[in-house]
């Protein structure tokens, strides 16, 4: 049997391996169980966090031989059709490729006829925001007065572009972003069933890397362990990710914070040399900084932040001397300069030369550093010149 990829193999079945998404799940177990099934859904949210595999899970548990259930028995035939994407009852359209009013009318056709071995026709249509308005039009009969046996599940990323007259039709399902520590518990998971032995820390590299999306997680992993073989560390999955040492954020820092423009070109040509990408380092950067302003503040714990203790405690310590509106001045700056540099013929030359005003900035003064240093205004014996001769003055010179 050819190989299958970790986010084909580790794919949600049930409603109880919905990771990160328990609110939703625990919704239609419920529904399921009181039949009470609506005639269209839509499920809405980033990339990778279980749309199109939990329209797959309902599309079971509606069609299972001991349906609707909410816990679909993985044995009967249609549940094995389901799985393996061959069921006549459950048809997955690409919404970007067929989203002309054409398609859209057979499929008014189709579901006119009754449901081959299920109880329901399901229609799963992904990236949805992509079918046309005329074709939404066309839909719109069919979604308010379907068919007792058909069932619509909508799928987008982009819940802004659907007209407000499908989503008046709809169950909407909102999915979240799977926070990091949820995803690094999974992975932790998967390795064990793997025989894979991985560090917590780079497990924790590749959720925070993968911006709350459980398939891009599981692609990374993939990624890293081809690289590594049984091992996973820190250091190949920063390799392979192309992500820049802690120590490398720590320097520039450093240099930065002591006006040392000379120390930040180094730590840029060190990152430079080491294969990394000038946008991914800058991009690193500021989430670094992000974290480091984040550890400083009172009430944030390291689980907020998906840091571990070790981490946080030593971000806390850093660059005490900098106050936050520093690290939030050095964040803006590196905002533009990813901004600037998109466009820019030679990107590293802007890059140094945001580098050089960072380490020329003048450290940021609080209100009580002022109040304790010298008075600002002049004092009294100091003369004062002004742009115009005082009233008192004019009047003298006024004849009488």
């Amino acid at each position: 049997m050819s190989y299958q990829v970790m986010a084909r193999k580790w794919r949600p079945k049930n409603f109880d391996e919905m990771v990160g998404q328990e609110h939703i799940a625990q919704t239609l177990r419920n529904a399921l169980s009181a039949h009470r099934i609506a005639h269209a859904y839509l499920f809405t949210g980033t990339r990778g966090v279980g749309k199109t595999t939990s329209a797959r899970i309902l599309a079971k548990a509606l069609n299972c031989k001991k349906g609707p259930t909410p816990t679909p028995c993985e044995e009967c035939e249609n549940c094995k059709e389901i799985n393996q994407g061959v069921s006549l009852d459950v048809l997955e359209i690409d919404g970007a490729s067929n989203n002309k009013v054409d398609y859209i009318r057979e499929l008014r056709e189709q579901v006119k006829y009754a449901p081959m071995n299920g109880a329901y026709k399901v229609y799963i249509i992904d990236e949805v925001h992509m079918v046309t308005r005329a074709a939404f039009n066309a839909l719109l009969k069919t979604l308010e007065e379907p068919p007792d046996n058909v069932v619509f599940i909508f799928a987008t990323t982009e819940v802004g572009k659907v007209p407000h007259t499908i989503l008046s039709r709809v169950q909407r399902f909102d999915f979240k972003r799977i926070p990091v520590s949820i995803i690094r518990e999974r992975l932790e998971f998967i390795s064990g069933k793997e025989s894979v032995k991985a560090e917590r820390e780079a497990l924790e590299t590749i959720a925070r890397k993968a911006d709350g999306s459980m398939r891009d997680a599981l692609s990374l992993f993939d990624r890293v362990l081809a690289f590594s073989g049984s091992a996973l560390t820190l250091d190949s999955a920063r390799k392979v990710l192309g992500i820049p040492d802690d120590r490398l954020f720590d320097d520039l820092l450093q240099r930065i914070a002591a006006h040392d423009a000379g120390g930040g070109f180094v730590v840029l040509e060190d990152a430079v040399h080491q294969g990394l990408e000038i946008s991914e380092f800058l991009l690193g950067f500021g989430e670094y900084l992000r974290d480091l302003l984040f550890c400083r503040q009172a009430g944030l714990t390291p689980a907020m932040l998906g840091l571990n203790e070790d981490r946080f405690r030593a971000l806390r310590s850093l660059a005490s001397d900098l106050q936050d509106g520093d690290l939030l001045r050095y964040a803006k700056m590196i905002s533009d300069i990813l901004t600037g540099i998109k466009s820019a013929p030679h990107p590293r030359l802007g890059v140094e030369m945001g580098l050089a005003r960072m380490a020329a900035l003048d450290r940021v003064v609080t209100l009580s550093q002022l109040l304790g240093q010298e008075p600002v205004f002049p004092k009294a014996s100091t003369p004062v010149i002004h742009s115009e001769p005082p009233v008192a003055d004019l009047k003298k010179k006024i004849p009488a």
